[in-house]
């Protein structure tokens, strides 16, 4: 299948390249706007057909177009493959809010081209060990979980769209690093509402200190936290249950083998442990390892990749994608009315 990929930046060269190519795409046609970007595309497959915008590339025989583009263009590029009858995948967030989200939807609907989100997290080693360990209720009934992305980022950086815009244009960590956290908590453990939000800007650009709670239907709250100001970060994971908890500490390692230029197969990595993040259970004092499952980023193309031959279900479906923005919405409507 041909895919073209709409931006090269950290998103369109370090996960969606690879892990299409990983997953049997061919990488057929690639825009940037940026003449650096192109270059760097070029070198990386110089079989693709290197473009300098989206309307050049919906023009291309595509089968799928996946848009990796900063997040103030996602609907509008999106819509353009729509238009010319391309199926689409769109990084997250999706849409700015949600009435950009629902609008997006409902214009694929209506054309009936298929249209899904990247909500990469949803594979990683934490997310899939945490449903492995539901399933076999090694915790007992859980009651919290913590899941934190945060990191120590003093000093402002205005070249990065994703601090020099606001929230409502597109920038800030509520639409970056927190929708990943929503993603992952709606995901694991099922609808909710959102009982307290902080949104901050600590450094006085875009977003950069934001803590949500969520209250699942299940009774468990969800506690995330999104800082790009946190001298000392928290572990990635902690999840509370009536007879031990699970902790994770680091990162999903994922990201770092692909910045790397390491690549998975098409069901996976091949080395499975370095894929894997390090886990414990502990039950007061003294914790015990728990073996973790590997992370898999490829198998949501290999999903995609099914969903178009079987004109079946895609990932990530349309109510989920709105469920998450729906809670962005209201995150800061929140704030709002503090």
């Amino acid at each position: 299948m041909r895919v073209g990929v709409i931006g090269y930046g950290l998103a369109g060269r370090y996960f969606h390249a690879p892990l299409l190519q990983s997953a049997g795409f061919f990488i057929a046609a690639i825009a940037s706007r940026s003449l650096e970007k192109r270059g760097e595309a070029h070198r990386d497959f110089p079989l693709a057909t290197i473009l300098a915008s989206t309307e050049e590339l919906v023009a291309e025989d595509l089968d799928l177009v996946v848009v990796a583009s900063t997040n103030e263009f996602h609907v509008e590029h999106a819509k353009l493959a729509i238009d010319a009858g391309i199926p689409v995948v769109v990084d997250k967030p999706v849409g700015r809010n949600y009435f950009e989200t629902l609008e997006l939807f409902d214009y694929a609907d209506n054309r009936g081209v298929p249209v899904t989100a990247f909500f990469n997290r949803l594979f990683d080693s934490d997310t899939l060990t945490i449903q492995e360990l539901i399933a076999a209720n090694s915790i007992g009934e859980l009651f919290r979980y913590e899941s934190r992305f945060e990191r120590f980022r003093p000093e402002p950086n205005l070249d990065s769209w994703r601090e020099s815009l606001n929230s409502a244009e597109g920038g800030g960590i509520l639409l970056d690093l927190q929708t990943h956290l929503i993603s992952i908590a709606l995901h694991l453990f099922g609808p909710a509402e959102l009982k307290y939000s902080s949104i901050r800007s600590v450094k006085n650009v875009s977003d950069d200190d934001v803590f949500l709670i969520l209250k699942h239907e299940s009774g468990l709250e969800s506690h995330l936290s999104a800082s790009s100001i946190s001298g000392a970060p928290g572990p990635r994971v902690r999840l509370l249950g009536r007879s031990g908890a699970l902790i994770c500490r680091e990162l999903d390692p994922q990201e770092a083998m692909l910045r790397s230029g390491l690549k998975p197969q098409e069901f996976g990595w091949q080395d499975k442990k370095a894929a894997t993040s390090e886990f414990e259970i502990w039950k007061g004092e003294g914790a015990i390892n728990h073996p973790g499952v590997a992370g898999n980023y490829v198998e949501f193309y290999r999903r995609v990749k099914e969903a178009l031959k079987a004109n079946s279900q895609m990932p990530v479906d349309r109510e989920f994608a709105l469920a998450v923005a729906r809670m962005i919405d209201q995150a800061r409507e929140w704030e709002n009315f503090r």
